[in-house]
């Protein structure tokens, strides 16, 4: 059996979406060397990067280069944690939302989906309201809602696209989303609304307490954050419903962690059409 790779070399800080995606592909070839499959969020966060790098250069936002820095210092936050869990002597520990995610990649059972709605929550959840007002603090953050729901706008038109990908490697989910075919996509939309909506509060919130309450409040949602991600891994349903469907659907979906990340990250190259409104 071959020997894991070392820890992936830490991610510095970056300001542009090419070099986000340099760093995407890198966390990428690593969880493939390992194994691992923290290379599932990693490659639907790339797909996600490409659409919104395609989305700058076509002029859909107001402002294209705070855009830009944006999404690069939102990415950073990804980043940071995946330093912090690989090379916890040298940088801070994830939140709890990261961590939860992150520990979740060592355990068979979750199915493909689960890992990469983990990462959607932390990193919206959590990461997308502090961005948001780490870049327009104060009285400049309403001049960043119309491009914040352009953002959001991007990452949810490539939802019809993520879930083909899924089902080249999850027979029974393609059976599923056939059966529930644009319910399923709208109620996915819906979700990816209120995520954004509830990450724009979190950011007036942050933008109106006293600074120095800032880590607690955000440490405080970070536990709800966490709280929120042992849902997706413990489904609750009437009478077990739930957690049947996803074992049925562990039965079909290919166990195989590294090709499923290679065409996870292949497909990802090519994001689906660009929409810049929900």
């Amino acid at each position: 059996m071959p020997a894991t790779p070392p820890p992936p070399a830490p991610i510095p800080p970056m300001s542009t979406l090419d070099a986000v995606v340099s760093a995407l592909d890198s966390v990428i070839e690593w969880s493939i060397a390992a194994s691992s499959r923290l290379g599932y969020f990693a490659a639907l966060y790339k797909r996600i990067t490409i659409a919104v790098r395609a989305a700058v250069n076509n002029g859909a936002f107001q402002d294209g280069p705070r855009m830009e820095r944006f999404d690069a210092a939102f990415a950073c936050r990804y980043f940071d944690a995946l330093n912090g869990y690989f090379h916890p002597k040298q940088f801070p520990r994830p939140t709890r939302s990261w961590q939860q995610t992150f520990d979740a990649a060592d355990r068979p059972d979750p199915i493909i989906l689960q890992h990469m709605l983990a990462g959607v929550n932390a990193h919206i959840d959590l990461d997308l309201g502090i961005t948001a007002q780490n870049i327009a603090p104060a009285m400049k953050l309403p001049k960043l809602h119309d491009d914040f729901n352009t953002i959001n706008a991007v990452l949810a038109s490539q939802v019809n696209g993520v879930l083909d990908d899924i089902n080249q490697l999850s027979p029974e989910l393609a059976e599923l989303y056939q059966v529930l075919a644009d319910n399923e996509i709208f109620l996915i939309n819906q979700a990816v609304a209120a995520m954004r909506d509830n990450a724009w509060r979190f950011a007036i919130f942050l933008a109106v307490v006293p600074g120095f309450t800032r880590p607690l409040t955000i440490w405080a949602h970070d536990r709800k954050v966490a709280a929120q991600a042992d849902l997706i891994y413990h489904p609750p349903g009437i009478i077990g419903v739930i957690q049947a469907t996803v074992r049925e659907i562990a039965e079909e979906e290919s166990r195989d962690v590294i090709r499923n990340i290679q065409v996870l990250a292949e497909i990802a190259s090519t994001p689906a059409p660009i929409k810049t409104t929900l």
